[in-house]
């Protein structure tokens, strides 16, 4: 801070002075190698220093060290970093002694993906060296130019792809953006001229947080051309909202016939806070404990083709009632031992009364049999019982069709 603190009061010799330690202490320099080993030197680079002036690279090369300890955005072959030099790990026996860091790639084509800048004075034809500078930058003058020399590749084994086009940022949006169509927005309900699909509803400034891997491939059209996220057409993607509509298609909602009243809204027409998930398959694993669904209303559990439950051990569904087919047209199921119980009682009784009537002859004939009449007097007043325990054989929470 010492350097900048006291620039306004800076003569023209001292102003010189002072950019001269800042040009010696942060450095531009070409990534020539990224370190890839799987020790504590990985990321680790060799640079050359670039004159800035002819965008030659000098013969000294060094290596510099990624200055986030915790965060690794590490640079491909032919992009430039910002280096500066601080202290190395021996601070306390060897306070002079420093080494040079660097920061994250220039954004040299303002390109998420790459932003290459190659040595043009490497791997060109003898004609090409004996045109003068002025022609060989003229003929640099954008990106493709530059990616279009020869020999000339980003990286080692990194794959440039041509379809890969940055974010656009609305005011106050925080965006960190990878090299593979993969992004994390930090927004908010906007109205712009380039309009965004979750802004249809809600004030400026509600926040919505998006985070996406893969965009829409098939997206046309320049690299140049800033887009914005679209939850229908992104591979995955993550959306928590605040008062957002998000137009998601929802792969099966069969108009939630399971519900006599109070429907659920339908996701895209929600306006409140929400997470959605969207992806070709969703998985949720737990290697030690449970899995806790939870919810203040109802859980729906939705599919176009089926819904199948699969377990080695029981399946226990503890409820007031259960539908089993729908609400309006269910019927109470039998509860079998009950019925068991019931139908297993009546048929001693009845094996009891027909052993009786085996057995028995009329004395005189005509005459009423004493045994028989006594079982069926017996039996008789059982039979209330047993149309009352029938009914009790109904279960009172499962119904089914």
């Amino acid at each position: 801070m010492s350097l900048f603190s006291n620039l306004d009061k800076t003569t023209n010799r001292g102003l010189s002075e002072t950019l001269t330690n800042l040009k010696n202490q942060f450095i531009p320099a070409r990534v020539l190698e990224v370190d890839q080993s799987t020790t504590l030197t990985n990321g680790v680079i060799v640079v050359e220093e670039l004159n800035t002036s002819s965008n030659l690279g000098l013969k000294s090369k060094f290596k510099a060290w990624p200055f986030f300890p915790n965060i690794k955005i590490y640079p491909l072959k032919n992009e430039v970093v910002f280096l500066f030099s601080a202290p190395q790990g021996d601070l306390s026996t060897n306070p002079g002694n420093i080494k040079y860091y660097y920061l994250t790639s220039l954004n040299i084509w303002n390109n998420p993906q790459v932003n290459p800048t190659p040595n043009q004075y490497e791997n060109i034809s003898p004609d090409t060296q004996n045109k003068s500078l002025a022609e060989i930058e003229a003929g640099s003058s954008n990106k493709s130019s530059v990616q279009g020399k020869e020999n000339f590749k980003p990286g080692t084994y990194f794959n440039e792809k041509d379809n890969i086009y940055p974010l656009y940022p609305y005011e106050g949006d925080t965006i960190l953006e990878g090299r593979f169509g993969n992004s994390i927005r930090l927004g908010n309900t906007v109205f712009n001229s380039l309009q965004n699909s979750w802004s249809s509803f809600g004030n400026i400034g509600d926040p919505i947080l998006i985070i996406r891997n893969g965009q829409d491939v098939n997206l046309k059209g320049p690299v140049e051309n800033l887009i914005v996220e679209d939850i229908n057409k992104e591979q995955s993607s993550i959306w928590l909202t605040s008062t957002q509509k998000v137009p998601i298609n929802i792969a099966s909602t069969n108009d939630y016939l399971s519900y006599s009243q109070n429907k659920p809204t339908h996701p895209k027409e929600y306006n409140k806070k929400q997470i959605i998930l969207s992806s070709g398959r969703l998985v949720f694993n737990t290697t030690e404990d449970h899995l806790l669904l939870s919810s203040i209303k109802t859980i729906n559990l939705n599919a176009t083709e089926g819904i199948t439950f699969d377990t080695t051990k029981d399946v226990v569904i503890q409820s007031n009632r259960v539908f089993l087919g729908g609400i309006d047209t269910a019927q109470p199921i039998i509860l079998g031992d009950e019925l068991i119980n019931l139908l297993t009682d009546v048929l001693s009784d009845l094996d009891n009364l027909t052993r009786s009537l085996e057995t028995q002859v009329s004395t005189p004939p005509g005459t009423p049999l004493a045994p028989t009449n006594l079982i069926a007097k017996t039996i008789g007043v059982k039979i209330p019982g047993y149309k009352q325990r029938l009914k009790n054989s109904l279960s009172k929470t499962t119904k089914t069709v």
